[in-house]
């Protein structure tokens, strides 16, 4: 725990993970009580699906936008602003009475969550640097593991003890403690367009006292103020495309995703129909993912802080991809509860790894784009894999899926050994970057 000590010493990274930390449980504990809600009002199985879907659908409409909000507003602002949102929104589901208004809360839930994502990530490089950003991740993601086991207990003990709607009420009033704790404890910290403009602005009205007579701009039509945020949106995604490094990165959190999503559905019917398994050996499978993934997360700083980072991203596809393989030829319930384990670590490293590379690599002022854009690239492809997973299983075997979604993998990673050397993905190379340097300018601006 020494390797945290300097992350929790400063007062701004410890304000973003104490409200991390306490919006999640509360939202980890809210989540069983909103599908137990959607479930006893509806009693249709196929609802509890509609209400996951609910959750994807805002990341794919609101990327574009909710990226350029975090890179032209106060980040701090964005995530005080969506968590006391969120709380009226969770604080108005105790009055549903119907599964399609729940439905409208959980997809304003997940717009506040959209907004609050892209808005962490792209601040934590400002308050630790990037040398500390890998570290950053590791401790985020050790506590999101830590919660996602004791959350759902602790959810599931409520609702038996109470009902939902305390449920909802105590998550309710974390959005608010996790508001206060970014108001009270993290300092004001504007993104580097903000900056940009503000200098701009600056040297203006400088410019305007020596030319009184310069004529006032044209008022832009709402086509065109449209228009220009729609442009200044997209630039993030062409900023992406331009930059080698960061285009291979989403193409490895794209097919990560995918495959994952894929295989989520297939794992309860293989360890029940494949392995035989009883309900409660499939909870202990389940929960050993969990348990992997602390352990990953406190090996997270070490490899996010290698060199050639897109070749360790590779290689830890390439071992997932070999567990999976291992997992689909497996009969054995205990070494599937090993395996399991093993996913939960290697998940969790990668996501530490990818997400410290496009924070060290993407610009400052268009690092939230860059994040808000990766939910809108990859949730179409999350909704795809989950219908066409067991889709595939009922034609081909679920078995045969499964090795198919290893063998993919390791054929991913292979192309990312290829990639590891790519211009600009030494993290050192991008610390003293301006930010031109490396992604070329592709902002209409």
């Amino acid at each position: 725990m020494n390797r945290y000590q300097p992350l929790l010493r400063n007062a701004g990274f410890r304000a973003v993970w104490l409200a991390a930390v306490v919006s999640g449980l509360g939202d980890r504990i809210a989540a069983i009580a909103l599908y137990l809600l959607i479930y006893r009002l509806s009693g249709d199985p196929m609802d509890l699906g509609i209400l996951a879907a609910t959750q994807i659908v805002p990341a794919i409409l609101l990327g574009p936008v909710a990226g350029l909000v975090c890179d032209r507003r106060s980040r701090r602002g964005v995530m005080i602003s969506s968590d006391l949102l969120s709380a009226l929104v969770v604080a108005a589901v105790p009055l549903a009475q119907s599964p399609g208004q729940v439905y409208a809360l959980a997809v304003l839930l997940g717009c506040g969550r959209q907004f609050t994502g892209p808005a962490r990530m792209a601040l934590l490089p400002d308050l630790v640097g990037r040398d500390l950003v890998g570290g950053a991740n590791s401790l985020l993601m050790l506590t999101r593991n830590l919660v996602l086991l004791v959350g759902p207990a602790i959810g599931g003990a409520l609702v038996a003890w109470q009902g939902t709607d305390p449920a909802f009420w105590l998550d309710a009033m974390t959005f608010v403690a996790s508001a206060a704790v970014l108001t009270f404890g993290l300092r004001e910290v504007r993104p580097g367009a903000v900056r940009a403009m503000a200098a701009a602005a600056g040297a203006a009205e400088v410019a305007g006292e020596a030319t009184i007579d310069e004529p006032p701009r044209p008022e832009r039509t709402l086509k065109e103020r449209v228009g220009e945020l729609w442009r200044d949106a997209v630039a993030g995604l062409s900023g992406v495309w331009d930059h080698r490094g960061l285009r291979v990165a989403f193409g490895f959190f794209a097919i990560l995703t995918f495959v994952t999503a894929m295989q989520q559905p297939l794992v309860v019917v293989f360890v029940k129909d494949v392995l035989g398994g009883s309900d409660r050996q499939l909870g202990f499978i389940i929960a050993a993912a969990g348990l992997g993934g602390i352990l990953g997360a406190l090996a997270g700083a070490t490899v996010a802080g290698r060199r050639r980072p897109l070749g360790v991203i590779a290689l830890l596809t390439a071992l997932d991809g070999a567990l999976l393989l291992i997992f689909a030829a497996n009969r054995d319930v205990m070494l599937a509860l090993v395996i399991f384990a093993g996913f939960g670590a290697v998940a969790t490293l990668a996501q530490i790894a990818l997400a410290t590379f496009l924070q060290q690599m993407a610009p400052d002022d268009r690092r939230g784009r860059t994040f808000g854009w990766l939910g809108t690239v990859v949730g179409p492809l999350s909704l795809a894999a989950v219908f066409l997973g067991p889709w595939l299983a009922s034609v081909l075997g679920v078995v045969a899926v499964l090795a198919m979604c290893g063998a993919a993998e390791l054929l991913v990673a292979v192309a990312g050994f290829r990639a590891r050397d790519v211009a600009g993905t030494d993290p050192s190379t991008a610390q003293n970057a301006r930010p031109d340097d490396s992604v070329p300018d592709s902002n209409p601006r």
